[in-house]
């Protein structure tokens, strides 16, 4: 008992010391933003600054790897993967002029939408200075959710097997939860792959979003729809990935994913396979450097493939638009990751022009108000209306969707002095919810697995989009599935203990 005292307050001085320094680093990093603000010159010319500010992106995402590494002991996590597409969505354009790779209708060369101007690199400057200390204060309110790690005591036996056998009780429930679900949920969303790639070689991938074959509403096929990741995810964990389940899965994944390829979606599957590989990384198999290589070569040889026969279609099949199709100057590569940082223009708008222009209220509180339902607001009288459509039809003028990222909701809500500080809280939030320990068995706490893994899925398209709708998959995806599985599991460990 004493020893494990002396190892909580241990740990209890580690924390205080590590909260300490990043508290330190958000407070001086953000000083150098601030100053940075007031000392560039809306006259002078940037583009030295720009390329600066693009390495520095880089140095930042290291320093983001390193020291979650060094915190936590581990490269690969769900943090990690969120960082990445954190980066990629909102300063990936950077990343790629840091290296000096620039394709003609990047940001700063073309008109950020139709009837706008084209940002100059004074607006650039300030949208990546923006970005950087929102990146960096997200990191370390993130660092604060690890509490490091405190083993369990030893030598109370009677407790362990309670624990075994609660946890595979989380198991089992868990398993028969989602694959009852999954009878229901994969079809439909199959079918729902299907039509999409119906409407999209009749009318083109935007009518999936942008025309009355868009589907808009919360019905109950929709609803259902959304837990078609997370009953993925349930039926690998609580099988112990039984061979037969992971084949059955995976197919089913995998039928998914050609459907949305073949429809023309290049990139939203990108982070769920990803999370997948993790997913098989941390429960089933390690992956170690020489598979990493193969896996890698692999992907990359499989987005080239993809995107000849995407790009094809309508081409035709020749041997010079082949060789064209496959050329480093038309890399799906680069153009993905071009296409992805493009989600930094909302804020590079907002920058430009007036970023206190949304005429409801604060976008966190109406998203968490209309989490169930939008009709909580038109029941309270309160004026409403979703970023997306009011920004790209109402403000912007424009018949498509403009987009949004995480940066710019902050800065819409709260200004650019106030918005770090808003992904310092979310960064603690997201972290916390995605935290899993790298000494964590997934048998020992399946449940908490569970809830991260699906958690991240949710959650990371909120880098490039707003809280309304990651807020309402993440309670009909996520929250309301574990609940299933918890109460589930907290009714029969009572049935058994009156029992016996």
């Amino acid at each position: 008992m004493v020893n494990f005292r002396n190892k909580l307050r241990k740990s209890s001085s580690t924390n205080v010391e590590r909260y300490a320094v990043y508290l330190f680093i958000s407070i001086l990093g953000y000083i150098a933003y601030i100053f940075m603000t007031f000392v560039i010159n809306n006259n002078s010319e940037f583009k030295n600054t720009i390329f600066v500010l693009s390495w520095l992106g880089i140095l930042l995402g290291v320093f983001v790897i390193i020291s979650w590494k060094r915190i936590t002991g581990i490269y690969f996590s769900p943090y990690t993967i969120f960082m990445v597409f954190f980066f990629l969505f909102n300063y990936g354009q950077c990343l790629m002029w840091a290296f000096g790779i620039h394709v003609p209708n990047e940001i700063g060369q073309v008109v950020l939408y139709p009837h706008w101007g084209v940002p100059t690199s004074y607006d650039i400057v300030k949208t990546q200075l923006l970005t950087l200390i929102c990146l960096l204060m997200f990191h370390c309110g993130a660092v604060l959710c690890y509490k490091g790690k405190i083993k369990r005591q030893s030598g109370l036996l009677d407790k362990k097997q309670k624990y075994i056998i609660e946890d595979n009780l989380s198991l089992r429930i868990m398993f028969n939860v989602c694959f009852i679900f999954s009878i229901i949920v994969f079809p439909i969303t199959l079918y729902y792959a299907f039509v999409d790639l119906q409407i999209a070689q009749t009318h083109g991938y935007r009518a999936l979003y942008y025309s009355e074959y868009a589907r808009r509403g919360g019905s109950l096929l929709i609803l259902l729809s959304k837990l078609f990741f997370p009953c993925i995810v349930g039926m690998l964990i609580g099988s112990k990935f039984n061979k037969k389940i992971r084949i059955y899965v995976y197919s089913v994944f995998l039928l998914y994913l050609v459907l949305n390829l073949l429809a023309g979606d290049r990139g939203s599957w990108i982070y769920t396979l990803v999370i997948l590989i993790w997913l098989s990384h941390f429960c089933y198999k390690p992956i170690n450097f020489k598979r990493f290589v193969f896996y890698a070569l692999v992907c990359f040889v499989s987005i080239y493939i993809i995107d000849v026969i995407v790009s094809l279609r309508n081409v035709g099949i020749t041997y010079d638009n082949v060789v064209n199709t496959i050329s480093l100057d038309n890399s799906p590569i680069v153009e993905t990751i071009f296409e992805m940082g493009s989600s930094m223009s909302p804020a590079i708008l907002l920058q430009k022009y007036d970023w206190d222009i949304w005429p409801y209220s604060n976008t966190y509180f109406l998203a968490i108000l209309t989490m169930v339902t939008n009709k909580t607001v038109y029941l309270l009288d309160i004026p409403f209306a979703t970023i997306g459509s009011w920004f790209s039809q109402t403000y912007l003028g424009i018949s498509y969707g403009a987009g949004f990222s995480i940066v710019a909701e902050a800065l819409l809500n709260f200004g650019p002095y106030l918005a770090p500080f808003v992904l310092f809280i979310l960064g603690y939030f997201i972290s916390t919810m995605i935290y899993i320990d790298k000494n964590n068995d997934y048998k020992n706490r399946p449940l908490r697995v569970f809830f991260a893994v699906a958690t991240l899925e949710c959650i990371i398209p909120l880098t490039r989009n707003y809280l309304h709708y990651q807020l309402k998959d993440w309670l009909y995806g996520v929250l309301i599935l574990s609940f299933t599985i918890y109460i589930i599991k907290r009714f029969i460990s009572k049935k058994r203990h009156y029992k016996y």
